[in-house]
């Protein structure tokens, strides 16, 4: 009998091993086709969620976006999200710090992806397990063009995070802008955007008071895509600060790139549209 015993001990932790393997390889196969899958979009286009209660209160919650795929012309395609970004960062940094200069961590999960997976993979991972991006920011005391803000784009594959590149906020003593760097601190792509634009100068609802336009280049100045930041409704658009970014890739771009300016994206809506009353009073972050 108690041979009996240990031998169904021995065939359980058996099907334990074999479902954590499964589990295991799971994770592995998510994370890659989600990479895989941002590298076959022409662009995608990431929507801020509207926190009602922070609008209200002024309390300020964690920022939540959802990645959409977009066509060649930044439009967002009628499908599900591909990625749900969420930040992770303490009240306290919230509360004292402005978006331009407080620490967080954004952990990127296949929101949309999953669907492209097995039925199995929802019976074994939670949403802590689908991270398949993390984007970190430390804090950092700047002063004009010294100790500028980085923000550290990290690929998470078999529960290890590999680095992808760097996105680096230079000083810009009139224009706003980051520069994307890869995993060599190579200088891929310059995101530049005029300081000229509607947005920063009049608070009215108009449509050009509530959109601005990047160029992305590459080192040598061509202008090779387009992003674009644009508000929510007028009301919406009075009350907070989240909005919407439509974001085409250049073309040829890998899918290492795309994961990049993906990042720069989240960026930019830190380093300039985060607190919308300090954001258009002062166009150059310290």
């Amino acid at each position: 009998m108690q041979g009996a015993f240990n031998q169904i001990g021995s065939l359980g932790q058996a099907m334990a091993n074999q479902m954590n393997e499964q589990a295991q390889h799971l994770i592995q196969a998510i994370s890659s086709s989600c990479l895989d899958i941002l590298g076959q979009q022409d662009g995608i286009f990431i929507k801020q969620k509207f926190e009602l209660f922070e609008a209200i209160t002024g309390f300020e919650t964690p920022n939540v976006y959802k990645v959409y795929a977009a066509n060649d012309q930044g439009k967002k395609k009628k499908q599900k999200a591909l990625f749900k970004c969420k930040e992770k960062s303490s009240t306290c940094a919230r509360l004292c710090l402005p978006g331009n200069t407080r620490p967080f961590e954004m952990k990127i999960n296949n929101y949309g992806c999953k669907d492209f997976q097995p039925a199995m993979a929802k019976m074994f991972l939670k949403d802590e397990k689908r991270v398949v991006f993390k984007f970190k920011r430390e804090y950092q005391c700047t002063c004009l063009c010294f100790n500028r803000p980085r923000l550290e784009v990290l690929y998470v594959e078999n529960d290890e995070n590999k680095k992808l590149g760097t996105i680096v906020n230079p000083w810009y003593f009139c224009n706003i802008g980051c520069h994307v760097l890869d995993i060599h601190d190579n200088l891929r792509y310059i995101v530049e955007a005029s300081c000229c634009q509607t947005y920063f100068w009049c608070k009215c609802p108009c449509n050009s008071c509530n959109k601005v336009e990047f160029v992305i280049k590459v080192p040598t100045g061509e202008v090779v895509a387009h992003l674009m930041k644009k508000g929510k409704d007028c009301c919406k658009n009075a009350m907070g600060d989240a909005d919407n970014f439509s974001l085409i890739f250049p073309k040829g771009a890998s899918k290492e790139d795309k994961a990049l300016l993906l990042a720069v994206t989240l960026m930019m809506d830190y380093m300039y549209f985060e607190d919308k009353g300090g954001a258009q009073a002062s166009v150059g972050p310290e």
